[in-house]
């Protein structure tokens, strides 16, 4: 696994205009072929993230055993995979502490906020947020219990 500094310079990269035949929306729907397939038995009504234009379903689960945020995602619409590829690159399988240390705007940092119409970027920033909020109590309570 790449660390969070590495895949934000990937990203940017991938983003940046020019730097692919497509432009960086193209890139950003080509990211939707990346994202792992989420186990259709998770996406029930719990798994429903309401907040997307789209609908999208998102199972965030603790390993206890090593201390990292598990994230599952899926939507029904490839320009939101494509941006749920990104979130499950930055969270999926970081330590608690690593989700915590990582907030949602980050993902200014390579541009990617500025290409989304708003209210996909308001989606899925309020996205962004549950899931780095999940790991930060994680990591909160770890720390209350060492």
């Amino acid at each position: 696994m790449t660390s969070i500094e590495d895949y934000m310079a990937s990203l940017a990269d991938r983003l940046r205009p020019g730097s692919g035949s497509g432009g960086p929306v193209i890139a950003l729907m080509e990211m939707a072929g990346d994202l792992p397939a989420m186990d259709p038995a998770l996406k029930t009504d719990d798994t429903l993230f309401h907040g997307c234009q789209s609908r999208v379903w998102l199972d965030l689960r603790a390993d206890q055993d090593t201390g990292t945020v598990r994230v599952a995602a899926d939507s029904d619409a490839r320009i939101m995979r494509g941006l749920l590829s990104i979130a499950v690159s930055l969270y999926d399988g970081r330590s608690f502490g690593e989700v915590a240390a990582t907030p949602p705007d980050r993902l200014r940092e390579a541009g990617l906020i500025e290409l989304l119409a708003p209210s996909r970027a308001n989606g899925f920033h309020r996205l962004l947020k549950h899931i780095h909020g999940y790991g930060a109590a994680l990591a909160a309570e770890r720390a209350e219990l060492s």
